[in-house]
């Protein structure tokens, strides 16, 4: 078990979060898939700089993710830029 460790805190928060698509449509293949990956890459590494993806992996109609988010991050904002972001640019590239 690995622990994660900042100024005052010794932590492993591992979240398990599921991204569906609306009204469960079959709209994530291979190509929408590696676009999410890059995506993801950009948001941890520029938005959420303490957020680490550990895995990730995808059906037709939703995405599993592995998080690690640190305690003084909101799981809330972290799916919502997640989401934000990713829609915004999955409709202007798709």
């Amino acid at each position: 078990m690995e622990f994660r460790k900042q100024s005052h805190v010794v932590y492993k928060c591992d979240y398990h979060i599921v991204i569906v698509s609306k009204y469960r449509r079959d709209i994530f293949n291979e190509g929408s898939f590696s676009y999410f990956k890059e995506i993801m890459n950009g948001i941890t590494l520029d938005m959420i700089p303490d957020v680490d993806l550990i895995e990730i992996n995808h059906d037709k109609d939703h995405i599993h993710m592995l998080l690690s988010i640190p305690p003084k991050v909101r799981i809330s904002d972290v799916v919502r830029t997640i989401k934000s972001t990713f829609g915004r640019l999955l409709k202007k590239r798709f």
